[in-house]
């Protein structure tokens, strides 16, 4: 069956007539001349195939066919109306979708609060785990907007900015007796293997967090706590990680005392890709975040 064409204006046009009486009424009402809104009637009851009104009569007085009509126009006009008051607010509830990446070593504190901060203006933050180089990449393509990253010591592309944010403090943690004495000496560290949680390590990076000499990687954090509690080996983790708290694991007494390791982390951003005023924004909460 072929649907009726018609238009809101219409439907508007005859619930007015019914409910004022008459063209005139309705044309003030709807703040039309009077032959629009005759012809707006006119045009509607040629395509339905029946009269609505009895024009006849002063005032004008619904045919039958006009009084079933009528119920479903005003509860099409509710509906429209509903309709209206979404579209207007559309522009103030429409989320802006931002996404960051993230390596392991990126405090989960400071993403929590990051996302909460922008959820209160309707920002969408997504976060993503992963690699650097990948980071960097998806970065330069465009399909992320946000790096949050240790440092290395090597200048990013020419297309990308970088700005440092904060820094986090690693210490050394294992299972409890894996070193059977404390402190741990370098040497000794390097004699047993490390857990890495990064697959490539740069080499100024490398050289920061790299001891031992047999490294396992293993960059997901469920597994490497597992690893760590089962006693394959023992990692360089960031403080705020709070190793301590699986069963059976502790942080470590080295020979470096409880000045462990301090590394910077930095933003990464192509410019362009956020608005100026959102950059601002996301830089200044990293910052305060640390």
């Amino acid at each position: 069956m072929e649907l009726l064409r018609f238009t809101l204006a219409q439907i508007e046009a005859f619930a007015c007539v019914c409910e004022t009486g008459t063209l005139t009424q309705a044309a003030k009402k709807l703040k039309k001349d009077r032959t629009t809104v005759s012809e707006l009637l006119d045009y509607l009851e040629v395509d339905l195939g029946y009269t609505l009104f009895d024009r006849t009569t002063r005032p004008l007085t619904l045919t039958s066919q006009g009084q079933l009509l009528y119920r479903q126009a005003r509860l099409f006009l509710h509906e429209a109306e509903a309709f209206s008051r979404i579209a207007r607010q559309i522009p103030d509830r429409i989320e802006t979708q931002l996404t960051l990446c993230y390596d392991l070593f990126t405090p989960r504190g400071l993403l929590l609060r990051l996302a909460e901060q922008l959820q209160v203006q309707h920002i969408q933050l997504d976060m993503i785990a992963c690699e650097r180089v990948q980071a960097e990449q998806w970065l330069d393509e465009g399909s992320v907007d946000f790096g949050l990253f240790q440092a290395v010591n090597r200048s990013v592309n020419d297309h990308l900015h970088w700005r440092a944010v904060g820094s986090v403090s690693l210490a050394v943690y294992a299972r409890e007796d894996y070193f059977p004495k404390q402190p741990v000496s370098l040497l000794h560290l390097a004699s047993r293997p490390q857990l890495m949680p990064f697959r490539d390590l740069p080499p100024s990076l490398a050289g920061r967090i790299r001891i031992a000499d047999q490294l396992i990687h293993v960059n997901e954090i469920t597994l490497l706590e597992g690893m760590l509690q089962s006693g394959y080996g023992w990692a360089f983790l960031p403080d705020h990680f709070a190793a301590e708290r699986l069963d059976g694991v502790s942080r470590i007494d080295t020979e470096m005392g409880a000045r462990g390791l301090t590394h910077p982390l930095v933003a990464l951003w192509k410019p362009g890709v956020v608005s100026a005023p959102m950059l601002a924004q996301m830089l200044t909460v990293m910052e305060e975040g640390m």
